[in-house]
């Protein structure tokens, strides 16, 4: 697929600002880009409503702003998360026999972005990129659960239940109770809440700040994943997440 034109000079605009050491003229912009100014003129005002350039006060030089900084410094924490608990994962899923996924917020969704699977017959039907809603997740439960006040209930109230099985929390009370439960406890647990046949449960990973920035979970079919394995794998579970967050620097 072509891609597209409109997208295309935008990023040129972008990247070639990138490599500048100070600001840059429009008149110069447009000549290095082969861009007639009035259309660089265009672009640039654009960029500019949407935060990710600034114009000098004389409003003849432009300048990206730190919005990409920001946009790159959150690529690159999930790049490290998911590279210092891949082998904590896999560890976890030996151990378990049981298949293991990282998951980190992503709007009112938790994504899912590594996955180690067991040596089971029969794998889990999940795949890295897939999305799962935070209220039928151990996952979701467990991120959303240690987030700050303000944006868990943030999260609450914007939240609309979706009714996957009959198990699934329905309503903003029980949902609260739900994430009180799981401060209390350290971990979640995902009842068939998802999809039936199905039993995850999910603990936290903290960065070098102390905010959640994911979360691990344990999955397996409810034959295996039985309750009365679930207090001995969320030990095995917390001691992992423990782990991947020292590893980012939390510090308790």
């Amino acid at each position: 697929m072509k891609p597209n034109e409109s997208t295309v000079r935008a990023f040129s605009i972008i990247e070639y600002l990138a490599q500048q050491d100070d600001w840059v003229r429009l008149r110069a912009l447009a000549r290095d880009l082969g861009l007639h100014p009035a259309t660089a003129y265009r672009f640039l005002s654009s960029l500019k409503d949407l935060g990710y350039v600034k114009q000098d006060p004389e409003g003849t030089r432009y300048q990206l702003t730190l919005k990409l900084a920001w946009i790159a410094s959150r690529a690159l924490e999930r790049t490290q998360l998911r590279g210092v608990a891949h082998p904590w994962m896999k560890r976890l899923a030996a151990e378990t026999n049981e298949t293991t996924h990282l998951g980190v917020l992503d709007g009112d969704e938790v994504a899912y972005i590594d996955k180690v699977d067991s040596s089971q017959p029969v794998e889990m039907r999940s795949r890295i990129g897939a999305r799962v809603h935070i209220h039928a997740s151990a996952l979701g439960k467990a991120i959303v659960a240690f987030l700050p006040e303000r944006s868990r209930e943030s999260i609450i109230e914007h939240w609309e239940p979706v009714g996957l099985t009959t198990n699934t929390i329905g309503n903003q009370a029980a949902f609260r109770q739900e994430l009180g439960l799981v401060r209390s406890r350290g971990y979640a647990v995902d009842d068939e809440e998802n999809e039936i046949g199905i039993r995850c449960i999910g603990a936290p990973i903290f960065d070098h700040t102390g905010s959640v920035v994911g979360a691990l979970s344990v999955s397996g079919w409810t034959i295996t994943m039985t309750p009365e394995r679930i207090p001995q794998l969320a030990g095995s579970l917390r001691f992992t997440c423990a782990a991947v967050s020292q590893e980012l620097g939390f510090r308790p």
